[in-house]
Parts: C-alpha cells; structure tokens; sequence
C-alpha cells in the first residue's frame, strides 16, 4: 500500500465546522493530500482531476444528497472506496449505503481513532482489489502461489478451488476478518488453516464452534473471566481470543450465534476490544477472525436472527467453497489420496482401484461433500479383503446394480451397422430421431432418473429436460 502522504482523500459534506475536523484528523494521521468539497455536485469532477484514493462522504447534503453521489461513483468508479458518514442513526440508511457499495459507514461526530482505522482499511481493500484484478490474468495453478505449502492440505486440480487459494492468498495478509462458506463437508475448517499459514501470522490458529453456545458461556469462552467473576472462578482464566493473540481465532458455525452474543462480536471487530467477565476494563485483541458457516446468511437477516452490522463486518472477504458435484476433477485425486491414508490406517496395502469407480463417482452428486468421499472410501477398503477395491458402498450408494461399460477412451471399439439402423427406423435416421432413441435408452438405463440419465449422456440435467419436455409436448 501506498504510503499516507501519497494517497489523495476526497472529503465531501456541507457542514464547513466538519470539513475543517476530518481533514486536522487526516493530516495529524499522515494523510497531507485532502482534498475537501461542500457540494456533492462537484464529487464527479474532483475525482477525475485528482486522481483520488478515497471518499469520505457526508449523506444528507442539499442539492444532490449523498445516496446519489455514491451511486454516481459507483457506477464510474466500481474500485473507489467510499465510506459514508450519517448523522442518521437509523441502521437501514447505513444497510442502504453498503447495498449501493459503500465500503463502510460512520457516525456523526466520528471518533478520531475510529476515522482513521476505517480510512486505513478502505485504502488496504482497494489496493488488494487491484491486486485481484491483476491476478485474474494468471494461469490457475499452484505454482503460481507464493506459499503453495498453505494449502498442501487442500486436494484439488479444479481452477475454481485454485482461484479461491489465489485469493486467500491475497487477502490472508491483511487484519480483516474473512468469511468461509459453504455446504456442510466442503472443508471450511480447512481453508481456515490455509489463511491463517498463508498470513505468516506468528501467533497459533485457535477454533472454536459457536453453535450452542448461550451467551455466558460464550463470554467465558472467547474472553475468560476474572477472579471472583461468579461463585466457581477461583482464578483468572485467559479466553481463546488471549490464547490467539498474534494468530488466528477460528469461529465455526457462526450463523448460529445467539444475538447477545452477537454484539459482543461486533465489537471485538469494530474496536478490537473485549472485557473478559468479571473486569470492567476493556483490553485489547490483535486477533486475525474468519468465521466459517454453511448457512445461507441472507435469510438469517431477513428474518432478524442474524444482524446487519455484524455480517457487514465478517464480509470484509468473503470466500465460497464450491461444493464437490461442481469440481467433479477432484473425485478421483481426492478418492486416491483418501484410498492411501485409508490403507495406511487400517494397516492395509493399497488396492487396485477398479476402472468404473470413477464411473461411479461422476454418478453421484455427493450432499455431504468431501467428507462423505473420505467416508466412502474408508467404509470400502475396510470391506476389501483381496488386492481390488471392494466398491459395493459407492454401487449401495448410486443405487444402480449395474454401471455402463467402461470402455478404452483411446481406443474405442466402434463398429456400426448401418443395414440395422435402416431397418431400425425404416430409413436412414436423421440425427433428432437418433438422438431421441439415445435419451430414451439413458433415462430406461438409469431407471427414470433423470440425474443419472443426463451424466450417462454427458450433457445437463436441464438439457435432458428440455428435450424430453419438448418432445412430449
């Protein structure tokens, strides 16, 4: 990142008393280029003379109010931060803002400390969005990692999962929070590993799942508590977010959090403090956070369980795992190298994997993930007695007692009767009479299910679909 007195800070708001506050603020924190305005008319031209860095934006303003003018940058500017300053406490105003692209929203009169953190934050997100951008024209691959070694644990040859590591990569060595989602068994936990190896954080990566936990125990959990703090606390005792000073405080399940709890969250990002029970004096966190959940979020703030302000802070970085069915080049590496940890394990030789496991897999869209693989296969080597992989779960589990023949890719056997076709038909068959007669036989092979039938088939789901809607019809 640029250093302070590089960047050029655009302030924009009406009051001149203000104006005058936020830049003796930015200049007593190094930034020595601001660029102040009272009209939010001119915010268009400003930006484009002044090469600007950031937008520190006032919402109500007469003439051309502060909800437009972000929207204007926006819209022109997609890589500008903005943060927006309100003397509106209601929270929809500051949910409406970040909707539009708001980086991040204060309120009037804005703590100096507090300013200058949200300035710092916003300058680090632009640069590691052009950062991101730049990497958007490199080849997907894990040479292509500085610190591949973060992600030795993770198994894949899919550019989608490689794009995640590129990623993580970039955003790993800020202090903002990072959310993982993701379905159940996708590897969340994993990834957590990743960012906190890729970071180069000194301290130790500390987990700890949320789900269940009432707010007392939560308190006691994350910050400890004092002596004397309730009947039992004969001690002080230090809280996981102490023990991962210097590191990484991992919080699983995050979507089931009760609010009270909450709260206290939101503060620990916000402030970087907490107050362990018992102590009415805060003390401070360096803690990196990535929370992780595989529920969707969006419902949990429509339905008030989950707060606005609190998600706004966890998608500082956002990262989804894709779920196994959308990587499918990964079964085969993942079952291989679940098959030689399994032999490993169980004190076994690892066996010769049949040619239609793979056949198998792509059959299959696996609701529980890489977890499920890894069970899979460990459930299928305990039931090998011989040198062949026994594969009756993966056959119990795709529930076809027979699989198609899996023939040689290279070097096909193909020989058509041309005389059968004709008789067949009764005429050469034109290749929509061809093609029906090929989904019929998919969908009777694979017993009426249309899943099954469409991978057999090689195309989509939604294709079979169509075509058999189409010729019904």
């Amino acid at each position: 990142m640029k250093r302070p007195e590089h960047e050029s800070i655009l302030v924009v708001d009406d009051d001149l008393v203000a104006l005058a506050l936020y830049e003796t603020i930015l200049n007593d924190a190094g930034y020595t280029h601001v660029i102040v305005s009272s009209d939010g008319r001119e915010v268009p031209d400003r930006i484009r003379d002044n090469d600007i860095s950031l937008v520190l934006l006032d919402i109500n303003m007469p003439g051309k109010s502060g909800i437009e003018v972000l929207e204007t940058i926006v819209a022109d500017y997609p890589g500008l931060p903005v943060i927006m300053i309100t003397g509106d406490e209601e929270l929809q105003t500051a949910v409406r803002c970040m909707k539009i692209g708001a980086y991040d929203y204060l309120n009037k009169p804005p703590d100096r400390t507090r300013l200058v953190t949200a300035v710092e934050h916003a300058l680090e997100w632009r640069d590691l969005n052009s950062e991101l951008t730049a990497m958007g024209s490199r080849v997907l691959h894990r040479d292509s990692l500085e610190k591949p070694e973060a992600f030795q644990e993770m198994i894949t040859v899919s550019d989608s999962l490689l794009a995640v590591f590129q990623y993580v990569e970039a955003v790993a060595v800020t202090s903002r929070p990072v959310l993982v989602t993701g379905e159940s068994g996708t590897g969340k936990e994993l990834l957590a590993r990743s960012v906190h190896a890729a970071s180069g954080r000194e301290g130790s990566m500390v987990t700890v799942n949320v789900a269940g936990l009432d707010d007392a125990l939560f308190s006691d959990t994350l910050f400890g508590h004092t002596k004397g703090a309730f009947t039992d606390a004969s001690t002080d005792r230090p809280g996981l977010v102490e023990k991962a000073a210097g590191g990484t405080l991992f919080l699983d399940e995050i979507g089931d959090l009760a609010p009270a709890s909450q709260v206290k969250l939101l503060r620990l990002l916000q402030e970087r403090e907490y107050y362990p029970l018992g102590s009415d004096e805060p003390r401070t966190t360096d803690a990196r956070i990535v929370a992780a959940t595989c529920i969707d979020l969006s419902k949990r703030l429509d339905d008030g369980r989950f707060r606005r302000d609190l998600f706004f802070r966890l998608m500082a970085h956002h990262v989804i795992l894709p779920p196994l069915r959308d990587r499918r080049e990964d079964l085969m590496p993942l079952a291989q190298a679940f098959l030689r940890e399994a032999a490993e394990e169980l004190g076994k030789k690892v066996p010769r994997v049949p040619a239609e496991l793979e056949a198998m897999l792509n059959l299959y869209d696996f609701p529980g993930n890489v977890r499920e693989l890894h069970s899979l296969v460990f459930d299928a080597l305990s039931r090998s007695g011989g040198t062949v992989l026994n594969l009756t779960p993966f056959r119990d589990l795709v529930g076809m007692d027979v699989l198609p023949e899996v023939r040689n890719q290279e070097c096909p056997d193909v020989s058509w009767d041309y005389e059968g076709l004709v008789r067949l038909f009764g005429h050469f068959p034109t290749v929509k009479e061809f093609t029906d007669i090929l989904f019929d036989a998919a969908v009777e092979k694979a017993d009426g299910n249309q899943s099954l039938a469409s991978r057999l088939l090689g195309v989509n789901q939604s294709t079979l679909s169509r075509r058999l809607a189409k010729r019904d019809a």
